[in-house]
Formats: C-alpha cells, sequence, structure tokens
C-alpha cells in the first residue's frame, strides 16, 4: 500500500473521530442545558411552594367569601375599601346604587380635591361589591363616621389597652418606649392589609398573615402596630 493512501485513510479515520468527539460533546452540552433547565425549574417550582406555605398569607373578599370588609392601608397613607353587602334589585337597580354613591362622594369631596373615588362597583348574585379609595385615614373616618387613626407608634397612649406580639408577650409601658412603627386604631369588623409586618395586636385583633389582621369590634377599639 502506498503512503499516500495510508494518509488518506488515517485522514478519514481522524475526520471520523472528531466528528464523533463532536457529536459527543454537543449532546453532552444539550444534556447539560436541558439538565440546567430542569433545575432552574425545579428551584422556582420550590420557592412558589415555600412561599405559599410559609408567605404572608393576605387575602381580600374575592378570595374569601365569609370576609365582607377588607380595608387595605397603602405606604403613603391612602386606603382602599372593598365591601361586600347584599343587594335587593327589588328595590333598586344598580344605577340607582352607583348614582347615590357618587351623590354622597361628590357632597364630602366638595369642589375641592377628589379626596375619595368610587373605583369600581359591581353586582352579582344578590351581592353588591364596592371598592372605594380614600386619601387618608381621617377622610376614611370622616365620610363613614367611624373611628379610624393611623399614626407613629411613640405617640400611642396605650393606657387600658393591652397589646402583645405572636409569643403573647405583653407590650409594657418602658417597652412601648423602644417600639419603632406606626399604629393603626379603629373600631369596626373588617380585615386589615397593612404595609408593613405587625408587630402588636390588641384583644380583639386576630392575625392571619404578616401583615394582615381580622379585627372584631367588639364594643372597643382596636389597635395594632406594624413597621
Amino acid at each position: 500500500m502506498s503512503k499516500k493512501k495510508v494518509r488518506r485513510k488515517q485522514s478519514r479515520r481522524q475526520k471520523s473521530r472528531r466528528l464523533k468527539a463532536y457529536i459527543a460533546r454537543f449532546i453532552a452540552f444539550l444534556v447539560a442545558v436541558a439538565a440546567l433547565i430542569l433545575i432552574i425549574f425545579g428551584i422556582i417550582k420550590l420557592f412558589s411552594f415555600l412561599g405559599g406555605l410559609f408567605g404572608d398569607k393576605n387575602s381580600s373578599a374575592d378570595e374569601d367569601d365569609t370576609v365582607n370588609n377588607v380595608i387595605v392601608i397603602e405606604k403613603n397613607g391612602s386606603l382602599t375599601e372593598t365591601s361586600v353587602e347584599d343587594f335587593d334589585t327589588s328595590e333598586y337597580d344598580g344605577e340607582e346604587l352607583r348614582k347615590m354613591i357618587d351623590d354622597t362622594i361628590s357632597e364630602y369631596n366638595g369642589s375641592g380635591d377628589e379626596k375619595i373615588s368610587l373605583k369600581t362597583l359591581d353586582i352579582k348574585d344578590g351581592k353588591a361589591r364596592a371598592v372605594i379609595n380614600y386619601r387618608s385615614a381621617e377622610d376614611y373616618a370622616s365620610y363613614n363616621g367611624k373611628t379610624f387613626v393611623i399614626g407613629d407608634a411613640k405617640d400611642l397612649d396605650i393606657t387600658g389597652i393591652t397589646l402583645a406580639d405572636d409569643n403573647n408577650t405583653v407590650l409594657t409601658r418602658d417597652a412601648m418606649e423602644k417600639v419603632k412603627g406606626k399604629y393603626v386604631l379603629l373600631n369596626d369588623d373588617t380585615r386589615i392589609s397593612l404595609p408593613g409586618n405587625i408587630l402588636y395586636v390588641s384583644r380583639n385583633v386576630t392575625k392571619n398573615g404578616k401583615k394582615t389582621a381580622d379585627v372584631k369590634k367588639a364594643g372597643i377599639d382596636s389597635v395594632i402596630i406594624y413597621k
């Protein structure tokens, strides 16, 4: 066999080996990419599961049919209230209800800035669901004729109020001086969502999440301190 033929055979073998090596590397690359995708997907699913298991369980009136009133406090001090009430269509229709709400809001706002606004009003299955925005806690309290105050924790007088944390440790006057955060004082039956984690609640308040609690009027003011 001539040297040229030998060289050609060797060249073909080398090319074949190189081709097989490239294919093997490419397959290994695809396998590595697929494995990485599966790992990332698994991590996302894990975090999603842990978030649902340990995360904050804030809920709204839509998510819990037993809750008829939800108040969400934003960081800027504005409020959004979602209320669900029975609605008898035999007495008046949805447009009449909307007009009545719009009229009372317009009367409150007067000719000045928009302090209150009706965001949505839905009527379904004998229920009226209204979402109203309030510029401040003062506007909410004044419009509804209810007790509702938001302030700095350092200004809160806890005389006659028993507040406790998650460990049922009662907040004393001395400890109160070291508490940093804000408080909300109200007298109503509602679910409330806060812009910070709840630190202490009064006895007629039940936490159902890091930032959410159910409040029972019970004839006395309710207090929540949050940060």
